[in-house]
């Protein structure tokens, strides 16, 4: 299996949790595990952030960010997945003192512990975020230049886009660009097809969410020359009220439009699910054939920001695991 949108900090276990705030002493909260989870009542995106506190107390030290990336990778490797990007954003991680680059350093050392002797595949995109300044950001993409050819395959910007529209960042992804760094960005989550072709001036190569693009001629053109990749997240959707009901997801629409999509569980903690729960979700909503479902879990190959060579390997796996994996999804 595979998921192209998984954040790090929604998405460590509970035994994590333990395990670091035994560590370092920290407190979890009268009401753990319960408050690691989004509540079923959860009103908006603004409120579901709220849950990425606690991680990211808890991923201030080098070691911490380490066990964090080598913790998931491994857990992702026992449940079979092929290939997993893993995005964060090193600004949240610099409160006791840390660099962006010593952050990135101890999450490449996490992954490629992770990896070790585990047939998985791990990469890991930076996000920059919505509500930090344009210095904080830029130093981001200069960290992810320094880093370009390692397992940091891109740069994403994240957070809450009703309260900062992607038009404030041009300069952030105009210098991306000129690093030649991939672009995903969160849009289209929150707000309206506006915010989707606003990252893709600015350069996105594949749409984080993008649930809100308007299936009009105009918007399928653009996208489609562009050939933009979307990376939906169905369950996440429906907690932040961005959708109401599973069947709102617009996966046929965008099929059926030519519009690439890929299925990902956003934050495997937080959300209370995983790519492949998620998958299952779909087949059973709209019925997905054989056919359709290989075709999407192959999205996720075609259109990560793996190496070529990555890719090879990665489509030979998923060829010889492809009727398990189907077997799995529709039981």
């Amino acid at each position: 299996m595979f998921d192209l949108h998984l954040h790090l900090d929604g998405s460590l276990a509970e035994e994590d949790f333990l395990y670091l705030a035994k560590k370092d002493n920290i407190p979890l909260g009268k009401d753990f595990p319960s408050n690691i989870y989004v509540p079923a009542d959860c009103p908006s995106l603004v409120e579901y952030l709220t849950r990425f506190d606690l991680p990211l107390l808890l991923l201030q030290s080098k070691e911490n960010i380490e066990y964090a990336f080598s913790s998931l990778v491994k857990r992702l490797a026992k449940m079979n997945y092929i290939y997993v990007e893993i995005r964060f954003a090193p600004l949240l991680h610099l409160q006791k003192g840390l660099s962006q680059k010593e952050v990135v350093v101890a999450a490449l050392k996490g992954v490629e512990e992770g990896m070790k002797d585990n047939d998985i595949i791990a990469n890991i995109i930076l996000c920059t975020m919505r509500h930090a300044d344009e210095k904080t950001n830029m130093e981001t993409i200069e960290v992810a230049h320094l880093f370009k050819g390692t397992r940091i395959v891109a740069v994403d910007l994240a957070g809450a886009e009703t309260l900062h529209p992607s038009s404030y960042y041009s300069n952030i992804f105009a210098k991306a660009r000129e690093y030649g760094l991939n672009i995903t960005i969160h849009a289209g989550e929150a707000t309206g097809s506006d915010e989707i072709m606003m990252a893709l001036d600015n350069g996105a190569m594949r749409i984080g969410h993008g649930v809100h693009l308007s299936l009009d001629k105009d918007s399928i053109a653009k996208v489609k020359e562009k050939d933009i990749c979307f990376e939906f997240c169905p369950t996440s959707n429906l907690q932040t009220k961005s959708l109401k009901e599973y069947k709102d997801v617009p996966l046929k629409g965008f099929m059926k439009a030519g519009i690439p999509v890929t299925i990902n569980s956003d934050n495997m903690t937080v959300s209370n699910t995983t790519s492949v729960l998620e998958m299952k979700q779909m087949i059973k909503t709209f019925n997905l054939s054989k056919e359709e479902v290989k075709e999407i879990l192959f999205n996720s190959i075609k259109y990560s920001f793996a190496t070529k060579g990555e890719k090879e390997k990665i489509a030979k796996s998923f060829e010889s695991r492809f009727n398990d994996y189907y077997s799995l999804l529709i039981n």
